[in-house]
């Protein structure tokens, strides 16, 4: 008897296709060339109708050469996958195969089709393929085919009746087809390699004493017909061997068999899998102890022992880094917090900082398993809380922008109660967003926040009674900002101590003590702007003319062109007050010719200040203080034109009302 070599293969794709997805069993090649794909299929592959000149579909070398007569499907709809071996008839063939002969890929499933990518990496090991790219396609219902991209070159015929010469491209297919065999009796659902072990024996019966029926040598493919129990997979191992029968037929009488497939089913242990030896962990349960198979430094297995029944449950293919000591890679905690210890692990250290993920499988009291929780391993940096019982999350996305969530466990299912998400804007604050579960409703919160520039800063109770502070704080102490009036900030401390502190603190000890001044003012003020060592700004310090006190820090300068020292000063909303704008950096449609400014308006009830955001998201402003309107054009290039888009607003109180909006087109001059 000779041995088969399996030869496991999946299309490589440089783009994405789709496929209906195969039936599962025994395929077998169809030498007979017929071509079971329609003119779509080779249409697309066309530069374009002009071009096409010829076409040719010849047979796939490799699979002759290699003598490629067989091939097994898998289908698992579950974990959304297609595995398909090749079986290499070792019977007849006289070449040798190059490399590896098994290979390491796997087609995925997507709703109803199988997606063919180059991307996708494969749980299966080795690294064997058929040479060059290659495509797997199936559109009828009992086969499937593979082919290679077209092999096209430009040709030139003679056409015979005007003696002219035509040129164009002639493209030739490579393909072959491997016709289904028929229903299965048992499902074929995975197909793994022994890439480990000299021998994966096959037993008999899913039992700790049974019988030897076989085994599978090193580089062989298994195909798992079941997968019910946490220690042992239903295989079968199936071998090409010659097949020494005669056999009547009706063309050429008496003939002697080539080859046939003969199936070895059985149960083999899953541990027989993994890399041996297995390494015991520490840290136990009082009912279960731990043990891994590493390689390469990676968390390959899992194998979980009840201490007192000795029943195993085997967790393959998990491909985590091992970064500690291999003897405390398990962490025991009860995640979920329902009496019953469950098992953590690191998945793996992540880019940005510390993003980390660990894997969580929680116990599953009923069944006596630890189950796999998808929704707690996609989370960064959990800590978990077991006298409060929350779980917090924290994530990081460079620098200047961090954050995280709060979860609890309502009912067994993970419930998010809490978020929080941190970004650096423009100068020294940052922009604080968060959320909370507040009676089954989910309530969003925006502030600022800053960190404290100088020492024994002192924090009062009241802005307007500043003779005994409640509390100092230190440099570097964190701020969030809840409040504000002209020259302070109410806030909420951590200070550097950790501690946690309520008041209200002078602005001035958030900002930088570089300043420069605009060139223009308002009858009764002086405006400078604060930068940070970078030039940024930080934000606009106003000082009274008549006594040089400061009255207000503006700190929404957002945008604010640092190098630009006018500032303009009109009364923008045309009530009596002047008001001052800023110009600003420009935005993304600035190439079409749209300038912005920030706009500031006086509000004399509050004798302060203030940002107007509508007016400052508007461009190219121009204001009419007789008719008490202004004006907005936005550009928009399409094409060879420019648009300009009109609008004109009238000023009523505190609103702006739309009063004539016009469009208009010019032709856009190159320069």
């Amino acid at each position: 008897m000779r041995r088969i070599i399996l030869f496991l293969l999946l299309s490589i794709s440089t783009f994405q296709l789709k496929s209906q997805i195969p039936q599962p069993g025994i395929y077998q090649f169809n030498n007979q060339q017929q071509n079971y794909f329609g003119g779509i299929h080779y249409a697309r592959f066309f530069n374009a109708i002009d071009d096409f000149l010829s076409m040719q579909i010849v047979p796939y070398k490799e699979v002759a050469d290699f003598h490629l007569k067989y091939a097994i499907v898998a289908v698992d709809k579950t974990n959304k996958q297609v595995k398909i071996a090749f079986l290499r008839d070792t019977v007849n063939a006289k070449t040798k195969m190059p490399g590896s002969p098994y290979f390491s890929q796997e087609f995925l499933i997507n709703k109803d089709s199988v997606y063919v990518t180059s991307n996708y990496e494969s749980a299966l090991a080795g690294s064997g393929s058929l040479p060059g790219s290659w495509f797997f396609s199936k559109s009828g219902y009992d086969y499937f085919g593979i082919y290679k991209p077209p092999l096209v070159k430009t040709q030139s015929i003679k056409d015979t009746l005007s003696g002219n010469y035509k040129n164009g491209s002639n493209y030739q297919f490579e393909q072959a087809f491997f016709l289904w065999r028929g229903k299965m009796p048992k499902p074929y659902l995975d197909l793994r390699t022994n890439d480990h072990n000299d021998k994966v024996f096959i037993y008999d019966q899913p039992k700790p004493k049974a019988a030897v029926k076989d085994y599978f040598r090193k580089g062989e493919t298994i195909v798992i017909t079941s997968n019910d129990s946490q220690e042992w997979y239903g295989v079968d191992r199936i071998e090409v061997r010659k097949d020494n029968q005669k056999y009547y037929t009706m063309d050429y009488g008496m003939k002697e068999g080539t080859t046939f497939l003969q199936t070895t089913s059985g149960w083999i242990k899953k541990e027989d899998l993994a890399v041996s030896p297995w390494i015991k962990q520490k840290q136990q349960t009082k009912l279960y102890r731990f043990e891994i198979s590493v390689e390469d430094e990676y968390l390959k297995a899992i194998k979980i022992i009840n201490k007192k029944t000795g029943r195993q449950q085997v967790i393959l293919d998990i491909w985590a880094e091992l970064k500690s000591n291999p003897v405390n890679v398990i962490q025991v905690v009860d995640c979920n917090f329902d009496g019953y210890p469950d098992m953590t692990f690191l998945m793996q250290t992540g880019g940005a900082g510390p993003n980390y993920t660990d894997n969580f499988y929680l116990y599953n009291p009923i069944t006596g398993n630890f189950d796999y929780n998808d929704e707690l391993s996609q989370l960064s940096q959990i800590q978990i809380n077991t006298k409060t019982k929350t779980i917090r999350s924290d994530w990081r996305d460079g620098a200047a922008h961090h954050g995280g969530e709060k979860y609890v466990f309502i009912n067994q299912q993970l419930t998010k109660i809490a978020d929080w998400d941190q970004q650096a804007l423009t100068g020294y604050f940052a922009q604080e967003s968060s959320g909370e579960l507040v009676n089954g409703r989910w309530v969003e919160h925006n502030f600022k926040g800053a960190e404290v520039l100088f020492n024994a800063v002192p924090v009062y109770k009241n802005p307007d009674e500043l003779k005994a502070p409640v509390d100092t704080v230190s440099k570097g102490s964190y701020a969030l900002i809840k409040d504000e009036n002209a020259l302070f900030f109410y806030t909420e401390i951590t200070t550097t101590a950790n501690q946690f502190i309520k008041g209200w603190v002078k602005k001035e000890n958030f900002l930088p003590q570089t300043k420069s001044r605009y060139t223009e003012s308002t009858p009764l003020y002086d405006f400078e702007l604060i930068k940070d060592n970078e030039s940024n700004p930080v934000a606009i310090k106003i000082n009274t003319k008549a006594s040089g006190k400061t009255m207000q820090y503006l700190t929404e300068v957002d945008g604010v062109d640092s190098t630009n020292n006018t500032l303009y000063p009109d009364d923008y909303n045309f009530d009596g007050y002047p008001d001052f704008s800023l110009r600003t950096s420009s935005r993304d449609d600035a190439e079409a010719g749209n300038l912005y400014e920030n706009y500031y308006l006086y509000d004399h009830a509050a004798s302060l200040f203030k940002i107007d955001t509508t007016l400052s998201n508007l461009p190219n402003l121009e204001f009419d203080s007789k008719n008490k309107t202004f004006s907005t054009t936005r550009f928009t290039k399409k094409d060879s034109q420019i648009q300009k888009h009109i609008k004109i607003y009238k000023t009523q109180g505190d609103k702006y009302i739309i009063i004539n909006e016009t469009n208009k087109y010019e032709e856009h001059k190159k320069e």
